[in-house]
């Protein structure tokens, strides 16, 4: 039996996190999923996955097999593509995980155009507010914005571009509330606030650009609280009160004038987006097509 074909099937089972997905995915019968990995546990004389009726564990040699079958199949389709670039250019799949705001607003708007520069090329895009394994879910690249990633050798982090969160207010809720001046009188304001998914109110951490040493930690209070910036961008908009928020979410609307800067001499310190993929697949050209579509610069959003 073909390996490599046993090697996707179990690939997919994993990722799939049922044989029957795994099936679908493939259009296969159940039995012959089943005989496959079979086949496959007989030849490596190992358990990959402990099966139930309810449910699937990976042992320990299956998560081993599962990465290793990961880069073959992925040496295999860049090979496959190498030689035919000629013709066809970058061709496969690639798993990309991102935060909903994120998502939306900066890689969204690029996907029509990568799409029709590489039609061989099919993004599975999951918007997602949460931390991802990329072994465990099956993701190629993650992107997110935040401290950097912990120094790695199977991972190769990317820094993209550097950005701020910004205070903004609509016209109208200022005409109704007044401008606050200073800091402080932010903690007398009605304030949307981000949360985290655990409930807890993501502090604003603000740092004078004039003394970047010069930071403040304001408790805030708010009636509207949610865990996505852009309901809060949303929110902000319909004149709720001020919002804390990412600069490359807000600036069409401040150039607009939609949302108006509140504080402008303060904005949190700087944080970084990173694109974050398993260091075997640095020489993609997938990885490479879809990274290259990325800004690196907010002044790109």
């Amino acid at each position: 039996m073909d390996l490599l074909a046993q090697m996707e099937t179990f690939v997919r089972v994993v990722e799939g996190k049922s044989l029957s997905a795994a099936a679908r995915a493939q259009r296969l019968s159940l039995p012959a999923v089943s005989r496959q990995l079979r086949a496959l546990e007989q030849e490596l004389g190992a358990t990959l996955l402990v099966r139930s009726t309810r449910t699937l564990h990976v042992t320990d040699a299956g998560r081993e097999w599962y990465e290793r079958s990961r880069r073959v199949l992925g040496d295999v389709e860049d090979a496959r593509q190498a030689v035919r670039s000629g013709t066809r250019g970058v061709s496969g799949r690639l798993v990309v995980s991102t935060s909903l705001s994120f998502g939306s607003a900066v890689i969204v708007p690029r996907l029509a155009k990568l799409a029709a520069k590489h039609p061989q090329l099919v993004i599975d895009l999951r918007l997602e507010d949460h931390l991802v394994d990329l072994v465990a879910e099956g993701v190629d690249i993650a992107v997110r914005a935040g401290a950097p990633p912990p120094d790695s050798t199977a991972f190769v982090a990317q820094p993209l571009f550097t950005m701020e969160r910004v205070l903004v207010a609509a016209p109208r809720w200022l005409r109704k509330h007044g401008t606050p001046r200073e800091p402080d009188q932010l903690r007398r304001q009605p304030c949307l606030l981000q949360v985290t998914l655990a409930g807890n109110a993501i502090p604003w951490l603000l740092r004078l650009r004039a003394q970047p040493d010069n930071f403040v930690t304001i408790e805030v209070e708010g009636q509207l609280r949610t865990n996505t910036p852009t309901a809060l961008c949303y929110l902000a908009l319909e004149g709720a009160g001020i919002a804390y928020l990412p600069d490359w979410l807000v600036a069409p609307h401040l150039a607009q004038g939609t949302l108006r800067p509140v504080l402008p001499a303060w904005s949190s310190p700087p944080h970084t987006a990173w694109a974050l993929h398993r260091a075997e697949h640095r020489g993609s050209a997938r990885h490479r097509a879809f990274l290259a579509a990325l800004p690196r610069t907010s002044a790109e959003i």
